[in-house]
């Protein structure tokens, strides 16, 4: 059997703020789940129609993904994981900024690690 990977927590959450390639598009970690653990990422060039309670066409929102750290056997990490790209800044598509409020990002104001 092989033996557990070691990635913790507050490694994923190092993460929160970075830009991934994924499915050919740009995407921010926006939070990491401990249950799993999992990472969500959010799309920063597509939106998506949210319906309200009534099922009636309500505003844009990015779209989400659930991306778990580990694959089903509990052990090895999750191939989906593996093949995420961090994505350069000149990669950014333009216009789009780091995102303030991660460490060593302009206009945060906590210190980097």
């Amino acid at each position: 059997m092989p033996q557990p990977t070691a990635v913790t927590v507050e490694q994923l959450r190092a993460l929160i703020g970075e830009r991934v390639r994924y499915l050919g598009r740009a995407w921010e970690i926006v939070e990491v789940l401990e249950d799993g653990p999992a990472l969500v990422l959010q799309d920063v060039s597509h939106k998506v129609i949210q319906p309200d309670q009534h099922g009636e066409a309500h505003r844009r929102v990015p779209t989400t993904v659930t991306i778990p750290i580990f694959a089903p056997d509990g052990a090895s990490l999750n191939p989906v994981f593996q093949s995420l790209d961090l994505v350069l800044p000149e990669e950014r598509p333009e216009g789009q900024p780091a995102e303030a409020g991660t460490p060593g990002r302009p206009g945060d104001p906590r210190p980097e690690p």
